[in-house]
This record gives C-alpha cells, sequence and structure tokens, in this order.
C-alpha cells in the first residue's frame, strides 16, 4: 500500500511539474507577444515624433531610425528562436543591448508624452524579459 502512495505521489508530482513548465512557457510566449505588440506601437509613435521634431530630414533622424529598426528586428529575432524551443539567451542579450542604446538616445533626445508612454511600456517588457532569460539589464 505504502508503494501505491509512492508511486501515485510521484506521478502526482512529475504531472503537475509538467503543468508547470507549459504554463511557464505560454507566460514567456505572451510576454513576448506583447513586447512586440508594445514595440510597433513605439516604433509608429517614434517616427511620427521624429516627423514632427526639429530633427526631422537631418543624419541624426536617420540613425535613430536605424536603432529602432534594428531594435525591432532583434525583438522578432527572439520570438523566432523561442518559438523554435530553441535557447533564446543570446537574442535576448541583443535585443536589451539594443534597447539601451535607443533608451540612451531617448534621454538626450527628448520627444513628445506619447513616444516616452510608449517606450516606459517597451522597458517594462525588456525589464521582464531580462529577467526571464537572466539577462543583466542597467539603464
Amino acid at each position: 500500500m505504502n508503494r501505491k502512495i509512492y508511486i501515485l505521489t510521484g506521478l502526482f508530482v512529475l504531472v503537475f511539474g509538467a503543468a508547470q513548465a507549459i504554463k511557464a512557457q505560454e507566460d514567456v510566449g505572451r510576454m513576448l507577444q506583447e513586447l512586440e505588440n508594445n514595440t510597433d506601437r513605439f516604433s509608429k509613435s517614434f517616427d511620427n515624433a521624429m516627423d514632427n521634431s526639429p530633427l526631422n530630414g537631418t543624419s541624426t533622424e536617420g540613425e535613430a531610425t536605424r536603432y529602432v529598426q534594428s531594435f525591432e528586428d532583434s525583438i522578432d529575432r527572439l520570438k523566432k528562436v523561442w518559438d523554435k524551443d530553441k535557447d533564446a539567451r543570446i537574442a535576448a542579450q541583443e535585443a536589451v543591448s539594443r534597447a539601451k542604446t535607443i533608451d540612451k538616445w531617448l534621454r538626450r533626445y527628448k520627444l513628445d508624452s506619447t513616444t516616452q508612454t510608449d517606450w516606459n511600456s517597451v522597458k517594462g517588457n525588456m525589464e521582464r524579459i531580462a529577467k526571464v532569460f537572466k539577462v543583466k539589464i542597467k539603464w
């Protein structure tokens, strides 16, 4: 009888652990989707803010736009790596690095409040992603 209880307890722990792992994976997938959505929103507000700023048409605008596009690309890569069940730590590190560059740029060149709000949402997403993938992020 004791042996049956141990076996049933072991099976319960195994099934419960597997269910928790699946839930954690789904949670990361949702976080990545939210990050992607917020990044898209930020990119649009950034473009709009740049078009209405004194930086419009300058090389600074071009450089900043390339930063944002590179960041968007890194988020897409991170999501693809994660979706393929691969180790996404390196892709997360790349996204964090690009986010830090944009954050530094936005502190130097203040844009409108919509862009700042959208960026703050992305930063919050990035902090959660960095924690999941054990990547240091220091703004």
